[in-house]
């Protein structure tokens, strides 16, 4: 399985028809749509998706959101940040940390830099199928910018094996 946008949008469109029908939705639930989205990621293994999430939601959520509050977009935008660096954190190195030759190693993995470029999808009023989406798949798209070296050294037998080390995008 790879992240799939699809997962995200779901989650996001059914907690946002949850608010319409009066259902109190908060910052740890919109990480809750992070964290079952995350699952799917293969490179790098989803190590850290439960305890970012886990230690996100419990910080998120003594933040009211009744009424709503203004900053709601640097809270998401940080949120998905922070989310990142504790997938990053949970492998933060494949393979063996050693040299074989000249320009082989491996190589950390990176979260993506910065934080997803969501304020415009935020700032205008649309219509939730529409945000969802949006949504979504610019949160995809700054994912997919993390690095992991998901080939890596791997070690047989005490000799060391180079599988062509170098970054590749999360997946």
């Amino acid at each position: 399985m790879a992240l799939n946008p699809k997962i995200l949008e779901e989650e996001l469109l059914r907690q946002s028809e949850a608010a319409a029908n009066g259902v109190e939705i908060t910052y740890g639930d919109f990480v809750s749509a992070m964290e079952k989205y995350a699952l799917g990621i293969q490179f790098p293994p989803p190590a850290g998706v439960v305890p970012a999430a886990s230690i996100l939601k419990s910080l998120l959520d003594t933040i009211p959101t009744n009424p709503p509050l203004p900053i709601a977009t640097p809270i998401i935008k940080l949120a998905v940040q922070l989310f990142a660096l504790g997938i990053a954190l949970g492998k933060p190195l494949n393979g063996i940390a050693q040299v074989v030759g000249p320009g082989s190693g491996v190589f950390p993995t990176m979260p993506p830099a910065g934080q997803p470029a969501i304020d415009s999808i935020l700032a205008q009023p649309n219509d939730r199928e529409v945000v969802a989406k949006q949504l979504a798949n610019t949160i995809h798209t700054y994912m997919i910018t993390g690095q992991y070296d998901a080939f890596g050294l791997s070690v047989v037998a005490g000799t060391a094996i180079v599988d062509t080390p170098g970054p590749s995008p999360w997946t």
